[in-house]
């Protein structure tokens, strides 16, 4: 009978996987300022999750040792050794069968509260128990990956919106311009020496953008940056010609630079704008503060003017038939 007894004790003990808490420590320290309820307990799983488990195993231990000492005095050496070599090997196995294991965790987290209250009280003699295995392991973020890893895996704290933020901002020292710029094949521009007409303002307020590169002669050879806004407040606007209405400073980022460059030159020059070159000072696009901060903050901007959601789709399907003749040849 007695062997019966103290084997369910051992199958109880072992099956039992004490509570911890999942939360940081900044987070308990939070929860017990707001007084939330609940936090005291989940500090004190934490605070003596060591002592517990080194008590746990210091149970098993001993009831091992006494079932071993009865199968033993009981069927004699022969038959109790034999006995006892099977119950160490299988007992870890029977503890883990459902049924036990449901019945013995639920007994623990009824009496969780006063097993808890027993090691906070004996907490000094039970740490002279605790090996060097019993130290609880200081864990912290060892890499980038492991970061993302976790943070993806915050599905119940976070919107959708902001783990798209999160994740900008993360590899936003990453991006190019090159893959975010309004390319040159949709980009709008106006010559220095057109005249600003109603028509011609009515065709620029059409496009939804509000700042436009000026040239003379071509693309390549940019004089300034026409701010559509500052046109409203001008007066005889059929006889002005746009070198008379621009902005004269033209702000240049190499295609190969980041985002994170080009958001911080646009907040240092104040400006809307930057015109993107190649290695060879040739216009490649454009890219403007919305396009930066888009990627920063994992959402699209809604701009009441805005007339296609991805211009640089629009630049894939061709819409002006750039170098596209009947004569083209691609080889």
């Amino acid at each position: 009978m007695l062997i019966v007894v103290f084997m369910s004790v051992l199958f109880v003990f072992t099956s039992i996987r004490p509570n911890r808490s999942t939360l940081s420590e900044f987070e308990l320290r939070r929860r017990l300022d707001a007084k939330v309820d609940e936090a005291l307990l989940e500090w004190r799983r934490g605070e003596l999750r060591v002592s517990v488990m080194t008590v746990r195993r210091t149970l098993i231990a001993l009831s091992l040792v006494i079932v071993a000492t009865l199968l033993i005095t009981t069927y004699g050496w022969w038959w109790g050794l034999l006995s006892t070599i099977l119950v160490t090997v299988l007992y870890n196995r029977i503890a883990r069968l459902k049924l036990i294991h449901t019945h013995s965790q639920r007994l623990y987290d009824r009496y969780e509260v006063a097993f808890l209250g027993f090691v906070e009280k004996w907490q000094g003699a039970i740490q002279l128990l605790a090996g060097p295995a019993d130290a609880e392991i200081e864990r912290h973020i060892a890499s980038r990956d492991e970061f993302e890893h976790t943070f993806a895996e915050l599905t119940d704290l976070l919107s959708p919106n902001e783990r798209k933020m999160i994740s900008g901002v993360m590899h936003f020292d990453e991006k190019l311009v090159k893959d975010y710029m309004t390319p040159r094949s949709v980009m709008e521009a106006i010559g220095a020496n057109e005249l600003l007409g109603p028509l011609v303002l009515d065709n620029l307020h059409k496009t939804g953008h509000t700042h436009f590169p000026v040239f003379e002669g071509d693309i390549d050879h940019l004089v300034g940056i026409l701010h559509i806004y500052s046109l409203f407040t001008l007066e005889n606007k059929k006889s002005l010609a746009v070198k008379d209405a621009m902005e004269p400073r033209v702000f240049y980022i190499h295609e190969d630079q980041t985002l994170e460059e080009a958001l911080f030159a646009c907040i240092k020059h104040r400006r809307h704008l930057l015109v993107v070159v190649n290695s060879y000072r040739e216009t490649v696009g454009v890219i403007t503060i919305e396009d930066a901060v888009e990627q920063l903050i994992g959402r699209k901007i809604v701009d009441q003017f805005a007339e296609h959601d991805d211009l640089r789709k629009v630049a894939e399907r061709n819409p002006r038939h750039n170098n596209s003749s009947d004569a083209a040849v691609d080889v």
